[in-house]
């Protein structure tokens, strides 16, 4: 026996293994007659008619000077106390304005964080001051405690490689909360690393 007609017998059984699987089948499927199939289009609805007034309800209203029945009050929804349902889960957290301290607005708190970049810093004994760089190129000196970026953020410590920068806001409940951002110092090769 050649290899095609090998091939042959071997596309002949599997045509006849494949109807034989779908003759099995076929006894499975579900085959009606006309009358069947008539009997079974056919849907049948059926309604209730809708309730009367109630009888005590009726006669209580109608007899004068008997009391008559209770309404319960609707309900009213009193938003003392909890939050709006339809304002965002996560909202735009709204920065916190110093309160106690006279703050005047420099130049830097023009800038997002995001937009400052660490550009040098100095150490002495007693206190470290950093360089903050724009995006527009210029450069600003900044010690511990001075204000940076849009959202009042304060300058809360300067290590020898980072400066962090503390901002406080209200979260969604009115929850005063702060968060650290950390802006770190590059040498001029590592920037350009991915």
């Amino acid at each position: 026996m050649d290899r095609t007609s090998y091939m042959r017998s071997i596309a002949a059984c599997s045509i006849i293994v494949a109807i034989g699987c779908l003759c099995c089948s076929c006894d499975k499927l579900p085959f009606f007659s006309k009358e069947e199939k008539a009997r079974s289009s056919k849907i049948i609805v059926t309604r209730k008619p809708p309730p009367g007034p109630a009888p005590q309800a009726a006669s209580a209203a109608s007899v004068p000077g008997s009391p008559a029945k209770q309404q319960e009050p609707a309900y009213v929804y009193d938003p003392s106390g909890k939050r709006d349902p339809f304002r965002p889960f996560i909202a735009m957290r709204a920065p916190v304005m110093p309160v106690d301290e006279n703050v005047p607005l420099t130049p830097l708190q023009k800038f997002d964080l995001s937009q400052l970049k660490l550009v040098a810093i100095l150490m002495e004994k007693d206190q470290g001051k950093a360089m903050l760089e724009d995006s527009q190129g210029k450069g600003y000196i900044v010690t511990e405690g001075a204000y940076v970026g849009n959202r009042f953020g304060k300058v809360s410590r300067i290590e020898k490689d980072r400066v962090v920068i503390e901002e406080r806001y209200k979260d969604y409940l009115g929850a005063v909360r702060s968060k650290e951002t950390v802006l770190q110092l590059y040498t001029p090769g590592e920037e350009k690393k991915p």
